[in-house]
């Protein structure tokens, strides 16, 4: 199979990331990168390192000029609504970055463009696609109903100090979509819809900054019978993972969330009895898997893990509009 030609918008911090590991993605090639003017000198510094042929500053010129298929937008939050819009109505495959957009009405709305334009629209989010949360599914079964979960992801920024300081950033500005809820929690409800589907109600209990931005905040999932809570921060440390019980075992995570580097279950009356683990997810770059994946489905138009990921997006977007709400 060929690899996907790609084209990358943004020269954001994650984009440096996947780059940086770009000889681990056999299935995809860069074969443009477009960011603003003022990023052109970063672009093209980021060109020659890693062998992209073309840099463009200017989307309508880049999607005009094509040589690829698909477009992986990095930009900020605030963002992805309008760049993932305009790179569909140029005719593009779009791979769209958490947070998807800022409402789940966006995302219905840029999925009608997507099929309108008989093209596919995907979100980047790791967690489904690390061989990990194939083995939390599979174990899932063991541990019997499921009595309660906790997930927690928590990372001081490295702009938490500038923010502090009165230097605002898309990080911990509300106008850019950013904060805790947003960039950290969105990959513990992820796991948690993922495994539990969507509850029945949320609320979201934040802690604010002065400018109204949640720095860290517990969303609280009630499924009935039981209650998952998923806690994240940009202002303080802790300790990442999830635990998801039931009566004969429990399923467990350690490390963060978005990248599950460790995963076991304990099942019987011993602990650690079942213990079982598919390894650290630096067996590969966790972007690997999910790139991998996202080349194959639109290689061979594989509409039904296309429906599939839509679906776990627009319920996560839909429990984001809840928790931004209350």
């Amino acid at each position: 199979m060929q690899p996907l030609q790609l084209a990358i918008l943004s020269t954001s911090r994650i984009v440096d990331e996947f780059l940086q590991h770009l000889s681990e993605i056999p299935e995809v090639s860069v074969q443009a990168l477009c960011c603003r003017p003022q990023s052109g000198e970063k672009a093209r510094a980021w060109a020659e390192q890693h062998g992209i042929p073309r840099v463009y500053t200017d989307e309508e010129t880049c999607y005009r000029a094509g040589g690829f298929e698909a477009v992986y937008i990095g930009t900020a939050n605030h963002l992805h609504y309008s760049a993932a819009k305009r790179a569909l109505q140029a005719g593009y495959h779009v791979i769209l970055e958490k947070p998807f957009t800022g409402t789940a009405a966006q995302a219905r709305e840029l999925y009608a463009l997507a099929d309108e334009k008989g093209v596919m629209l995907l979100e980047a989010i790791t967690v489904y696609y690390l061989p990990q949360f194939a083995f939390l599914q599979r174990e899932l079964a063991r541990i019997g109903p499921v009595r309660g979960a906790m997930a927690s992801f928590c990372a001081r920024s490295r702009r938490y100090d500038d923010f502090l300081q009165g230097i605002w950033n898309t990080t911990f500005d509300p106008a850019c979509q950013g904060g805790a809820l947003n960039d950290m929690n969105v990959y513990n409800l992820h796991l948690l819809v993922g495994l539990l589907g969507a509850p029945q109600k949320a609320e979201y209990r934040a802690s604010r900054a002065e400018n109204g931005i949640d720095t860290a905040g517990l969303a609280l999932l009630d499924y009935g019978n039981f209650t998952a809570a998923a806690l994240a921060a940009k202002d303080s440390e802790g300790i990442n993972g999830m635990t998801l019980q039931g009566p004969e075992g429990h399923l467990v995570v350690e490390g963060g969330t978005n990248a599950l580097p460790r995963v076991y279950s304990v099942v019987g009356k011993e602990r650690g009895g079942g213990t079982r683990t598919d390894g650290p997810a630096a067996d590969r770059f966790r972007m690997a898997y999910e790139f991998a994946e996202f080349a194959r489905i639109l290689r061979e138009k594989d509409t039904a893990a296309e429906a599939a990921a839509r679906a776990r997006t627009l319920a996560v977007m839909a429990l984001l509009d809840t928790l931004h709400q209350g």
